[in-house]
């Protein structure tokens, strides 16, 4: 029997693991959105690794709080599929088949992405490359004024133009802005990284979200 279809939140998770593997969480780091701790949670339970899972959350959540400080972080393909093969060769057991495996395998995450590599590192607000970023990757850290200013922005002129509060709309509108020459913008998956989720960074300027929102990274 199939495996039943990898979930956003499993992708999201492996590839900030990788990112955040050897790297501390600091003191002040928030915890994990609900929905990444209880993916990972899950996966691994099924495929007899509990042992890891402290060590898992701990390198997904270094991971997250890295590319929201440099959102220029890069990963080869190669060196993701190197990381995941070390960390599942560690478990005391092999998944069982059937099952779906955690890190999700390179193979699975270029095919959500639909074949590319530097879309699925921009899903989650990593930078394509570490030589050519793509437009709106600073290589430095905004600063969280900025990225208010960038949700205010958003929700009162982005509103006149017809958009919705959603995540998506957000996305959309900021590669509108983009095309007429803004860089000042941060993009959807560093806001929620920031935040925790979208919902929480609109609630934090006083916004009720509207339309759906996509799941959380």
């Amino acid at each position: 029997m199939a495996a039943p279809s990898v979930s956003d939140s499993a992708i999201t998770a492996s590839l900030l693991f990788a990112i955040g593997l050897g790297r501390t969480p600091t003191p002040e780091s928030r915890a994990l959105a609900e929905e990444l701790r209880d993916t990972v949670t899950q996966m691994l339970q099924d495929q007899g690794a509990s042992g890891s899972i402290s060590q898992a959350l701990d390198a997904v959540r270094a991971g997250r709080d890295a590319v929201t400080s440099d959102p220029s972080l890069s990963l080869s393909a190669a060196r993701y599929q190197t990381l995941r093969s070390e960390f599942l060769a560690a478990q005391p057991a092999a998944p069982g088949r059937g099952r779906n495996v955690w890190p999700v395998g390179a193979s699975t995450i270029l095919k959500r992405a639909s074949g590319s590599w530097s879309a699925a590192l921009q899903n989650v607000g990593l930078s394509a490359s570490s030589r050519a970023r793509p437009s709106g990757f600073g290589s430095a850290r905004f600063t969280e004024e900025q990225f208010r200013a960038a949700l205010r922005d958003f929700t009162a002129n982005g509103g006149q133009a017809g958009f919705t509060t959603s995540y998506q709309s957000y996305v959309d509108w900021r590669k509108l802005q983009q095309q007429q020459g803004r860089s000042d913008l941060p993009s959807g998956p560093s806001i929620r990284n920031t935040y925790g989720s979208w919902s929480v960074a609109l609630e934090r300027d006083g916004v009720q979200p509207g339309g759906a929102e996509a799941p959380e990274s």
